[in-house]
């Protein structure tokens, strides 16, 4: 069974979110150390984590909401009477 897609849509943008979150409070330490040792420029920090951010959720929400149902098969003999 399918969903109908407004909680498909629904789903994603929660998903989304979640990634989100997740992967700015992953890269805050790296970011945090880079800026402190003058390793990088706040901004170029900037610039890298939004890509970072944007590549990491949307790889993950779009996989896990467009791989195919698997729908359960039959062994072969079975239900055959």
């Amino acid at each position: 069974m399918s969903w109908p897609i407004k909680f498909r849509a629904v789903s994603f943008a929660v998903t989304m979110g979640v990634t989100i979150t997740e992967s700015v409070m992953g890269s805050i330490p790296i970011a945090l150390v880079l800026w402190y040792f003058d390793l990088a420029s706040g901004r170029t920090i900037m610039e890298v984590i939004v890509v970072v951010v944007a590549a990491v959720s949307l790889s993950i929400s779009i996989y896990s909401h467009v791989r195919p149902a698997h729908f359960p098969t039959r062994a072969p003999g079975e239900g055959v009477l």
